[in-house]
């Protein structure tokens, strides 16, 4: 899956690259001024990376049955409004855990359990380095997260059938809290409006610290106070307004 998520990124920036040496319309002249003179745009940002919880406390079958850390591929797309050194804006990211864990039940069964995330957050960023090609920038960020962890049987994941089934095929839990963090990172421009990047963002879930509990009585993987790191690359574009 490491791999996979960085030969995704290197596919990306090199497609990104080709096109934009074709991109010459009256609006990203516009857009390419905007930033030269000191004038408002605003960006579209392409994320990925990898989001950790080194120290959360995982509970994958029961209160019980804890392990610490997680590792997750992480996607996000954000829209910010560009003023001169500051930048304001928002966006979300999703992300999924690498490993499909078993779950409580009989044997039989072959219960699996997997984790997704789902964050909604504004952002501001201040850029304290500002170059022609190279821009470093440090910022904050406030917003929600949800947790969804889901549970399955084989034969919810590998039915005998194409029939198609009332209802869903895992059960879900889903766990909801606030997110606040800093950020820090780099912007490279290679050509008028596009850009590279990467970042590096530390955060703070504060979820609840009572775990739901599914109708099958399985456990909500995390609760209160959680750790995050999110770092990764980045491709913006910038709009003229």
């Amino acid at each position: 899956m490491r791999r996979a998520a960085a030969a995704v990124i290197v596919a990306l920036s090199l497609c990104v690259a080709a096109r934009a040496e074709a991109d010459d319309t009256a609006q990203a002249r516009g857009a390419a001024a905007a930033r030269a003179r000191g004038r408002p745009y605003t960006m579209a940002e392409f994320s990925a990376g990898f989001l950790a919880l080194p120290a959360a406390q995982v509970c994958l079958k029961s209160l019980t049955n804890c392990s610490h850390g997680e590792f997750s591929l992480a996607l996000g797309i954000h829209n910010l409004y560009r003023y001169q050194a500051f930048g304001f804006g928002a966006g979300i990211e999703w992300a999924t855990t690498m490993r499909n864990d078993s779950a409580r039940g009989a044997l039989k069964l072959e219960r699996d359990h997997s984790r997704r995330y789902f964050l909604v957050e504004t952002q501001v960023r201040y850029y304290f380095v500002q170059r022609a090609a190279l821009e470093w920038w440090a910022g904050a960020t406030l917003g929600g997260v949800v947790v969804n962890d889901s549970w399955s049987a084989k034969a919810d994941r590998s039915p005998y059938a194409d029939t198609q089934l009332v209802g869903p095929r895992a059960a879900t839990l889903g766990t909801e809290g606030i997110t606040a963090g800093i950020a820090g990172g780099f912007e490279w421009t290679f050509t008028k409006n596009w850009s590279w990047g990467m970042k590096l963002r530390y955060s703070s879930w504060f979820l609840p610290e009572e775990r739901k509990i599914s109708p099958t009585l399985d456990v909500a993987s995390l609760s209160g106070r959680v750790d995050m790191f999110d770092f990764g690359a980045a491709i913006a574009y910038r709009i003229a307004l």
